[in-house]
């Protein structure tokens, strides 16, 4: 099918030549024509969900987390949460109502902006600001700047080791018009930071090279002068990255929640992502003042703030329908959900220990979780006659 957004790859290639792996996924996805300019590509209806999606308790321990941070900063007034890649707001919304319902001084003193390349439509709520936009403006804020599967979409290099020689991948058209992949010879300096020192000796290895990470770092040191990173996303440690085992796996596809490997199919209707190098990610915050305060899986993470022991009460007193205890249960499933990691890292907070700001947080017992809405997973009746597969 010639979609407008491979039309429009096509047409650069034409006018342009061969593009790079990174400028192709730059078109299909984010493009006038790209996939993220469709309607409804979150949640059941769409092509993946993701944690904030299953049940409201993912933005309620979020909340608990970042109520601990407040307070080990003494109580900053106003103070900002930056979310990155909002989506369609599940997050954000869940979020502030959990605050609103834990604490009523930091619920006054905040303000969520929420930042994404879509329009994000919302009702008017005095604690939030909208801002479409590929980049958060430079705010100089005290607070915590959240991203929630954000790395994963941004457009990568791709590239490949053959008989000792590191080609990158670009993407050209052949005499029938089908895309075809073009290697192009490159030396380890061309991307140094990015790659490890022994890339020639895994002959076979392909892979993505994100070095959009640095560019990010860079733009938000400029938005956030005091306070904390919070990064949620799949991938690995660069020694499992850069390894024949996951060699060939690190690039996928989301269409109506089956993942795929062929980004050269389905151009502008589905979803292109890569695994994040985690020690590349560190390395290029630290580079830009981003100290690391704590790096976990996601089960490690929500367990510390009670996640474990919800599920108990949930089960030991049958609080909710066991349907929706097990899409809770996704949240802390290390095979799944459970099993992305979350990487905290600091700006300007030097003294903190990390030991003091995920120690001892549960929900209170004594206050209601935010309401499941239409949105969450839990609410869906689909999801009772099909297996449920997790972005």
């Amino acid at each position: 099918m010639n979609s407008p957004a491979r039309s429009l790859i096509g047409q650069t290639i034409m006018d342009d030549g061969p593009i790079s792996f990174e400028t192709f996924m730059e078109i299909a996805l984010y493009s006038d024509v790209g996939y993220y300019q469709n309607e409804d590509i979150f949640g059941v209806a769409g092509d993946y969900y993701t944690s904030p999606h299953i049940h409201p308790i993912f933005a309620s321990l979020c909340a608990l987390q970042v109520e601990k941070m407040w307070k080990t900063m003494d109580r900053p007034s106003p103070f900002f949460i930056i979310e990155q890649g909002a989506g369609d707001a599940t997050l954000a919304k869940d979020f502030s109502e959990a605050i609103s319902i834990l604490n009523q001084d930091l619920y006054s003193s905040l303000t969520y902006t929420c930042v994404d390349r879509r329009q994000i439509e919302i009702a008017d709520d005095s604690h939030m600001e909208i801002v479409q936009s590929d980049y958060v403006a430079p705010f100089h804020r005290t607070g915590v700047l959240i991203s929630n599967e954000l790395i994963d979409s941004f457009p990568v290099r791709m590239i490949e080791v053959r008989d000792g020689e590191i080609f990158e991948i670009y993407v050209g058209i052949d005499t029938q018009g089908n895309f075809e992949e073009i290697l192009i010879p490159i030396t380890l300096d061309d991307y140094a930071d990015f790659m490890p020192s022994n890339i020639r000796q895994l002959n076979g290895y392909r892979g993505p090279i994100n070095t959009k990470m640095d560019d990010w770092y860079r733009n938000i040191s400029d938005a956030l002068n005091c306070g904390f990173v919070i990064t949620i996303d799949y991938g690995f440690d660069r020694e499992v990255f850069f390894s024949m085992e996951k060699s060939h796996r690190l690039l996928q596809t989301y269409y109506k929640h089956i993942d795929g490997s062929n980004p050269f199919q389905r151009i502008g209707s589905q979803d292109i992502t890569a695994h994040v190098d985690f020690d590349t990610l560190k390395q290029s915050g630290y580079k830009y003042g981003f100290k690391e305060f704590g790096y976990f899986s996601q089960a490690e993470w929500l367990n510390s703030m009670g996640l474990d022991h919800l599920l108990r009460n949930m089960r030991k007193d049958s609080l909710e329908k066991s349907r929706i205890i097990n899409l809770i249960s996704g949240l802390n499933d290390i095979s799944g959900l459970g099993g992305f990691k979350v990487l905290i890292q600091g700006k300007n907070v030097e003294h903190f220990d990390m030991r003091d700001l995920n120690a001892n947080i549960f929900w209170p017992q004594e206050l209601e979780l935010p309401q499941v809405k239409n949105v969450h997973m839990a609410n869906s009746k689909k999801l009772e006659s099909r297996e449920t597969k997790f972005f």
